[in-house]
């Protein structure tokens, strides 16, 4: 299971999804600048961000769940989250996407009242921050 947990640190809503997709990526914030002095000496410098990382995870989630997950990006996309993945990690950061994504790529069968059926979504969540 995939948690996101909102505001930081005094916790206010969790939101329980399933499990990413294979595609989970893991990279580093740092960044590289080279300058070159006017006798053609080149330096390089390397900017780093106190252990930042940025993450991403790929959802492929039921209507009803995408739902969930909106208004829970709505409510605290602004603020820190915290997210424990289905690796047992914890990260502690903010959202970079802008804007979420939401694709449609499974139709929905006829709906039962009140909810629809069989409508699935995908939807990538890029978080940056440190890991715990």
């Amino acid at each position: 299971m995939f948690y996101l947990q909102g505001p930081y640190p005094l916790f206010q809503t969790t939101a329980v999804l399933p499990d990413p997709q294979f595609s989970d990526q893991e990279a580093l914030t740092d960044t590289i600048v080279q300058k070159r002095a006017m006798d053609g000496t080149r330096y390089v410098y390397v900017k780093r961000r106190g252990g930042r990382r940025k993450v991403r995870w790929s959802f492929h989630l039921t209507r009803n769940k995408a739902l969930e997950l909106r208004a829970f990006i709505q409510s605290y996309f602004a603020s820190q989250v915290r997210a424990i993945d289905h690796n047992g990690q914890v990260w502690l950061g903010n959202f970079t996407n802008d804007p979420f994504e939401y694709d449609t790529p499974e139709r929905g069968a006829p709906a039962i009242s009140p909810m629809p059926r069989g409508e699935m979504q995908t939807v990538d969540i890029e978080l940056e921050g440190m890991k715990l």
